[in-house]
């Protein structure tokens, strides 16, 4: 069986392949030829370098359900180079994707069935290829969780009595205690800290002293250190307020109830990385021990090994 995990994040999708961002616009004509677009019920659609608003529930439209459509249609046409599939085709699939892990519970049928759609054929076309697909049955797992799971053995996190696992995403800071690889539920929790919240911070900032608007793209290369045409004060300032971000982030485990010296810290994410040379900086006053995974698709990588690892036991 064809299985495909996906992340369908606030900021970006991410598959074992690919990661593009979370933006997907409706085109008004045919797209020319060659262009990145995708056919669904007549109508065309390409990717955005920009995300699309938050959306505090992805069932809300149809918006994650093309996304998540596109990133089937790229990991297919990767799968063209070692598969052979025959024009018509009908392909059947799992499809795995996750949730918070505060919203895990209530919302784990909904977004099931938002994918799942009674398992009705999909038509769809991407650059120009037909596609026929089906899903045979769509599997939620909780993210966060998903990414212990997929690093527990390389980085031997049941070594450690108490392990902390930070998922710093688009919109959401995901946080997770375990303790000899058992959930503390008291001590985990979904909150509104992801980089969405820090970009807006920072626009604020670089708003009221330069008169500035701060694209998205233009913190992270700022965060990076890539060349850009700000100066030195605007890049300065922008790391003083990010700064001040990763401060607050910190400092809300302690109110938590969770020393930071005493489990060991997993960062996980695509936030995690872009802010990986923050991290450092405010870490110096913390005594505990903490690693910075520098790899987005934890959690992808996270969904498969859950799903194999069910499918054995079943």
């Amino acid at each position: 069986m064809l299985m495909i995990p996906i992340d369908t994040g606030n900021k970006a999708i991410k598959t074992e392949n690919f990661e593009f961002h979370s933006g997907i616009t409706a085109l008004e004509s045919m797209p020319g030829e060659n262009e990145e677009a995708l056919m669904f019920q007549d109508k065309y659609y390409r990717l955005s370098h920009e995300r699309n608003v938050y959306l505090p529930d992805k069932t809300l439209d149809d918006r994650y359900y093309l996304l998540t459509l596109f990133a089937i249609a790229k990991e297919l046409e990767k799968l063209r180079q070692s598969r052979l599939f025959i024009p018509g085709e009908l392909i059947s699939m799992d499809l795995v994707v996750g949730l918070p892990p505060l919203y895990y519970r209530s919302q784990y049928k909904k977004f099931r069935d938002y994918f799942y759609r009674e398992g009705r054929l999909v038509h769809c076309a991407y650059m120009g290829r037909s596609y026929r697909l089906t899903f045979s049955n769509v599997y939620v797992h909780m993210q966060t969780y998903a990414a212990y799971l997929y690093l527990a053995k390389e980085l031997k996190l049941s070594t450690y009595p108490k392990v902390l696992m930070i998922d710093i995403g688009g919109y959401t800071l995901d946080y997770m205690l375990l303790e000899k690889g058992m959930i503390l539920w008291n001590y985990t929790d979904s909150t509104g800290k992801g980089v969405i919240s820090m970009y807006q911070r920072v626009n604020k900032g670089i708003r009221e002293k330069f008169d500035l608007d701060l694209k998205e793209n233009d913190i992270d290369s700022v965060l990076k250190e890539e060349s850009c045409m700000y100066g030195e004060a605007i890049r300065k300032r922008v790391v003083e307020i990010v700064t001040e971000h990763v401060e607050e982030i910190l400092g809300m485990f302690r109110e938590c109830g969770i020393d930071l010296r005493s489990a060991m810290t997993i960062f996980v994410g695509g936030g995690s990385i872009l802010l990986s040379k923050i991290i450092e900086t405010v870490w110096k006053r913390y005594d505990g021990e903490y690693y910075v995974v520098n790899d987005s698709k934890v959690n992808v990588h996270g969904y498969r090994k859950k799903y194999l690892f069910d499918k054995e036991m079943q």
